[in-house]
């Protein structure tokens, strides 16, 4: 454990130590979607949202590389989360010696650096900047201190996880909203939404939520198949 990380968590400990209504509002706000949810209306309202026809394509095409980069940012750490030495979430590590009010079952088998989250939604937040100033702003507030803050308060992260995840997630914005790049990771979604719009923006919206919950529902999923396909092995 090092210096940076272990007095953070103990300041925030020493928070919510402090005070049970602080406590009960971290816990809401990390375990509800709604500020999920909140991020993909700001990510849909910068799709509809520009003037003249130029620069809707403009903002689309942006939207739609930084939704290919956010795939790659999840894969990528999903790959490092298989390769890097295992890192025991905070929650889980009795030698910080700090009580954190979330249980630890659902997250032991998961390591904790980097932070998937931050990698996506810092990405996104800088790609909803090259859009909109204004857009972006609250895409900020929303990403640190709804997203990410919460995470770690309630022992999910260490801060180091999620100043890693969110270098990484604005490396890959500054690279997927390149002129070049997005126009040739737009060209064939924005073609499929010219031909059927329908069949579109249907798969689009999914994709949007399964993005936002970082494709945990599908995760999920594939765990349930494998343990019931164990249980019947049995």
């Amino acid at each position: 454990m090092n210096y940076f990380d272990y007095h953070i968590l103990v300041y925030l400990n020493g928070l919510l130590a402090g005070s049970p209504l602080l406590t009960r509002l971290v816990v809401a706000v990390f375990e509800d979607t709604l500020k999920l949810g909140f991020f993909v209306a700001l990510l849909w309202w910068a799709w509809f949202s520009a003037g003249d026809s130029e620069r809707l394509l403009e903002n689309r095409q942006r939207l739609v590389s930084s939704f290919a980069g956010g795939l790659l940012c999840l894969g990528t750490v999903r790959i490092l989360l298989a390769v890097l030495p295992f890192r025991v979430r905070p929650l889980g590590n009795p030698a910080l010696g700090l009580h954190f009010p979330i249980a630890t079952e659902s997250w032991g088998n998961w390591s904790s650096f980097p932070s998937d989250h931050a990698a996506l939604f810092f990405l996104l937040t800088f790609c909803l900047f090259t859009i909109s100033f204004r857009l972006g702003l609250v895409a900020l507030l929303d990403t640190v201190f709804l997203i990410c803050l919460p995470r770690m308060m309630v022992g999910v992260h260490y801060p180091t996880d999620l100043l890693a995840g969110a270098l990484l997630g604005l490396i890959a914005g500054v690279f997927f909203v390149q002129r070049r790049v997005r126009i040739y990771l737009s060209k064939l979604p924005l073609h499929w939404m010219q031909v059927h719009p329908a069949s579109f923006y249907a798969t689009a919206f999914l994709l949007s939520f399964l993005m936002a919950h970082a494709f945990f529902p599908i995760i999920n999923i594939l765990l349930h198949i494998r343990h019931l396909t164990q249980f019947l092995g049995h």
